[in-house]
């Protein structure tokens, strides 16, 4: 199992590099390299990367940075200063281990829990699926992933102190952690545990220490979501977010307002075997309970158009869609044909700089 995931991990990285730089150099004659972009990495650093870095130089201040949670600027400022590395590099240095610690995880994870064939099938889609190329950019997928992973495989351990940190570092990593708490709390509540309502509530006192530093900072305990407002983030009733976007779809016809619905119907098509399968039936509810979660907060701020990538930290979901590509020959061989080229299409316009990750 070890061999495959280091193999794909690795395999998969060496392929997304070099398109980005095929797209970058010899489609991107047009786009502007910032001064902490440089070949070969141009592709994998854009858009939110800006303050990522911005972050683990100068830290807080008012702005859009403060929608972006301290961790990974923490280990990229970290990296840069044990390596001597670039920005880019140690951006992308801290990136691509949380996705070989991710994929570890997952890969223990759905062992432990399924089977082994389960583990490498769940992987292979995760890494061939449309959106799996935010993994190689230097975003909070892949760190936020691995910690989700490797939480619920101390909690399923009954590994108190380790899970107790990973749902603290979780919870500084992105506001995603707050969806943890509940399918713990169904954890802790079958255990009748203190330890485990314990690990439970360390993601939300994560989110909780980020937002005292910033009542501090700014006097703004909530300007990460405050800051949400730049990129048309606004409040409102969850089912009401993708019915705004296909109407305003019919106003401009824009293709790109379809994405993020056609993800989110997509992801939750995979619910359907995890509510119907019995091999699913001891993990349902705390899995059901985490990816709703997953897609609550996006659709309850009202922002669609990254759908596709936060769908990618809903671990259940690639158990999921495993199960059915080991009992539908038909499915997996339409998946690793077509899900690929998807990849390629949207990383393409990612890297040229057309379409937000």
């Amino acid at each position: 199992m070890w061999r495959r995931v280091v193999v794909l991990w690795l395999a998969s990285r060496v392929v997304l590099v070099a398109l980005g730089l095929l797209f970058t150099s010899q489609l991107a004659w047009h786009r502007k390299i910032e001064t902490w972009q440089s070949q070969p990495w141009q592709a994998l650093t854009g858009w939110d990367t800006v303050y990522y870095i911005t972050i683990s130089h100068t830290g807080y201040a008012p702005g859009q940075t403060l929608a972006f949670f301290p961790l990974y600027p923490l280990l990229i400022r970290g990296f840069r200063e044990l390596s001597s590395s670039g920005d880019a590099v140690a951006s992308l240095g801290v990136a691509a281990l949380a996705l070989l610690a991710a994929m570890a995880g997952l890969a223990v994870l759905a062992r432990d829990r399924l089977s082994l064939d389960h583990a490498n099938r769940s992987l292979l889609y995760l890494i061939l699926s449309p959106f799996g190329f935010v993994l190689a950019l230097a975003y909070t997928e892949a760190l936020f992933l691995a910690l989700a992973a490797w939480l619920f495989v101390c909690s399923d351990r009954r590994r108190y102190g380790p899970a107790i940190a990973l749902g603290l570092a979780a919870g500084l990593t992105r506001v995603t952690a707050l969806a943890l708490v509940a399918p713990l709390l169904v954890v802790a509540w079958r255990r009748r545990s203190i330890a485990a309502a314990t690990v439970a509530v360390t993601p939300a006192l994560g989110v909780a220490a980020f937002m005292a530093y910033l009542h501090d900072k700014v006097n703004d305990a909530l300007a990460f979501v405050h800051a949400q407002s730049g990129w048309g983030g606004h409040a409102t009733f969850p089912l009401f977010a993708p019915v705004e976007e296909l109407i305003d779809f019919a106003h401009d016809h824009h293709p790109v307002r379809l994405l993020g619905v056609a993800a989110l119907i997509a992801y939750l098509l995979l619910l359907i075997p995890i509510l119907r399968r019995p091999i699913f039936a001891a993990h349902r509810v705390e899995d059901t309970l985490f990816v709703a979660g997953v897609f609550f907060l996006p659709l309850v701020s009202g922002v669609m158009q990254s759908t596709g990538r936060f769908g990618l930290v809903a671990f259940p979901l690639w158990f999921a869609l495993a199960d059915v590509g080991l009992r539908k020959l038909a499915v997996h061989r339409t998946y690793v044909v077509f899900a690929p080229v998807v990849q390629i299409v949207l990383f393409a316009y990612v890297a040229l700089g057309y379409l937000v990750p």
